[in-house]
């Protein structure tokens, strides 16, 4: 009977075989290693991605961005500060989203999710009264906001760190903007932007009592249409010389103690001009050639954030720096319109008569801040001032144009010596939509549903003939 035998491998082909399997253990070992290694590159780029959080808005105004304000703000902290946001659990994922904003723009911000339903000793605590309400706290103080929108996160934020409020009054019986009057001329919106910024606001009738009370922290004159009289003008000295802070707003029509004062003692010159603006520039946004547009800022403070921000000055003089020899007061310009605007003292019922005799060309100073020493050369007690050239460019009409809502605020803060609180505010987001004519609409439908489907089929038809012709 015969035996299956198989002959024996040949040196050869021996070494063959060895070859080919020690091949095969490196190629596998080659491939093990490739794979640790990503592995452990992806292990890398997780750990830096948790440890350094970082989101990229490419949306066109930013809308799922902080504004520099709020950054700027959260940056600063030295304490830290509680964000709890008290809802239904289902609801955490969008706040988490929106509240982890403040987290990446600082180690400071600690965020806490808390569902008050099952967790009622916490509502109980914070005073918790309705669902998606959060719990701004640091410093031991706390505020409660019931919206997720950055403008009041923010400013509750400003309201725990800036800590009591200080009290601004606006001087009335002389004709100023009333802070309480919602028309175009009124001071309502500025009002609620100062009460946004924890101040206080209150009214004073400076003609019946002249003196500024003690709680007076920002004295407001607001765009008067009359003269004030001796005693009101000694009360405002007084009180900047006591280390007192004042804004003052006046436009083309003021004239009497108050010019004389402020150029003389405070060494701000006034004069009774009224700009007008020749570049065309207010056009664009829908304003006459007396509503000179201002882009250009000088070092100071108040609008070292402004930026290439626009403001607006409706029916504005010139104000600057004066040389009035027995002042004390430094004085600074803020900012000053374009090359292209003209000074007229030809100017009556609202007509303007520009000649090259009588007009002063751009650019042209429009605010200017200053201090005054104590009296008496009493140590850390400055008084501080702003006179801008226009009464009505923080007016309902006028606040929200550009940058006359920060460069208002922003003098505020300077005035009560919170620096740290001068920025850019948030602004809400803008729509932008697409308007389509029935054109275009036509042919977005025809690309759509006619042209894309017949370019995929042609190529399905020209793979399959390829395939059928090889």
């Amino acid at each position: 009977m015969a035996k299956d035998t198989k002959p024996n491998p040949t040196p050869e082909a021996a070494e063959a075989g060895s070859r080919s399997f020690t091949d095969k253990l490196a190629a596998r070992g080659s491939l093990i290693a490739y794979i640790l290694i990503v592995v452990a590159v992806l292990v890398v780029i997780n750990v830096v991605v948790a440890r350094h959080d970082h989101t990229w808005d490419l949306t066109k105004n930013h809308r799922y961005s902080l504004s520099p304000e709020s950054v700027k703000i959260v940056s600063e902290l030295h304490q830290p500060l509680d964000l709890i946001y008290f809802d239904r659990a289902d609801q955490f994922a969008h706040a988490k989203e929106f509240l982890s904003r403040y987290q990446r723009s600082s180690n400071e911000v600690r965020l806490q999710f808390v569902d008050p339903d099952r967790h009622p000793d916490l509502a109980r605590k914070y005073n918790i009264r309705t669902y998606g309400t959060t719990v701004v706290a640091t410093g031991g103080r706390q505020q409660l906001v019931t919206t997720l929108d950055e403008q009041d996160i923010t400013n509750a934020l400003v309201r725990v760190l800036k800590g009591g409020p200080k009290v601004v009054y606006f001087t009335t019986t002389e004709g100023e903007h009333d802070p309480d009057d919602t028309g175009r001329t009124g001071l309502s919106a500025l009002k609620k932007a100062l009460q946004d910024e924890n101040f206080t606001v209150k009214t004073l009738a400076l003609a019946q009592q002249p003196a500024i009370p003690k709680d007076c922290s920002i004295l407001i004159v607001a765009g008067p249409r009359y003269s004030f009289v001796a005693p009101e003008v000694t009360a405002i000295d007084n009180y900047l010389k006591q280390g007192g802070r004042a804004l003052f707003m006046l436009g083309i029509d003021v004239k009497g103690p108050l010019i004389d004062y402020l150029q003389n003692t405070l060494d701000v010159k006034l004069t009774p001009d009224v700009v007008v603006d020749t570049s065309g520039v207010g056009r664009l946004f829908g304003a006459s050639e007396l509503m000179p547009i201002v882009a250009t800022y000088d070092s100071h403070p108040i609008t070292d954030q402004m930026g290439h921000t626009a403001t607006i000055f409706p029916f504005a003089r010139t104000v600057q720096p004066g040389d009035a020899k027995n002042s004390t007061a430094v004085v600074e310009p803020l900012l000053e319109t374009t090359p292209a605007s003209l000074a007229s003292t030809s100017f009556a019922n609202g007509q303007v008569r520009v000649t090259e005799a009588s007009a002063i060309r751009g650019p042209l100073t429009l605010a200017v801040a200053g201090t005054l020493p104590a009296a008496g050369g009493k140590a850390g007690a400055s008084g501080r001032f702003v006179v801008f050239g226009s009464g009505d460019f923080a007016t309902n009409a006028f606040l929200d144009f550009g940058g006359n809502r920060d460069l208002v605020l922003n003098s505020m803060n300077w005035l009560a010596a919170q620096e740290a609180f001068i920025s850019i505010r948030p602004k809400p987001p803008e729509n932008s939509p697409i308007n389509l004519n029935a054109a275009q609409m036509r042919n977005i439908w025809l690309a759509t549903l006619v042209y894309l489907p017949v370019f995929i089929i042609l190529c399905g038809i020209a793979v399959w003939w390829r395939r059928r012709a090889a």
